[in-house]
């Protein structure tokens, strides 16, 4: 099985040893429910799965802060970043907000991989203890901070994953005529396994 193949790229990447058969455990789970749920592209083929999204969810994991005891995950569908990074930090609770009924049954049943899932539905208004928001192909940056306004405006921080920096530079534009004390870190990623620009946006 591909993850065979990749065990080695996932554990340079930061990830633990110790994790690795919940990491696969949750993998399986994902690429089982794909067909009934469409968390995921259904023409996708169990190699992308784990290259484009697992290995992609984990190229940013030694920036993520530790000593943290709650963090959210916005728009969390399939689980990536939020159940993976539950997975590698069992000490944290995770707060994962996804709207589709259907994509909270598959997350509930992540909870038995990681047992520090709390699934939630809407974003409420304020996000009482969490400590930091992750995101993966979810919103623009000014929609993601529009709808946390209260925890940004308490000095909230994110850690959100994005793609091309031209895209980025464009959200960042959008977001500072709404939020004009905005202090950005951006920091290239790269892909051990794809030719794919990556970038982490730290707020």
């Amino acid at each position: 099985m591909h993850f065979e193949k990749r065990k080695s790229t996932i554990l340079e990447l930061g990830f633990k040893q110790e994790a690795l058969p919940k990491l696969k455990q949750f993998i399986d789970l994902l690429w089982s429910s794909n067909e009934e749920l469409n968390l995921i592209s259904r023409k996708m083929t169990q190699e992308e799965l784990i290259d484009n999204h697992v290995i992609d969810c984990l190229l940013p994991l030694q920036y993520f802060p530790t000593n943290i005891r709650v963090a959210a995950d916005f728009g969390s569908g399939g689980g990536l970043p939020g159940v993976l990074y539950a997975i590698q930090f069992p000490e944290v609770s995770f707060q994962l907000y996804e709207k589709s009924k259907l994509k909270q049954e598959f997350l509930k049943r992540c909870q038995i991989i990681a047992p520090n899932l709390i699934i939630n539905g809407e974003i409420p208004p304020r996000l009482d203890q969490v400590e930091i928001i992750t995101a993966r192909a979810f919103k623009p940056l000014d929609v993601i901070l529009e709808v946390s306004r209260s925890y940004y405006a308490s000095g909230g921080k994110y850690f959100l994953l994005k793609a091309r920096q031209e895209k980025i530079e464009e959200e960042l534009q959008m977001a500072r005529q709404k939020f004009k004390d905005l202090k950005v870190k951006i920091h290239p990623l790269s892909s051990p396994v794809l030719e794919v620009e990556r970038h982490l946006v730290l707020i």
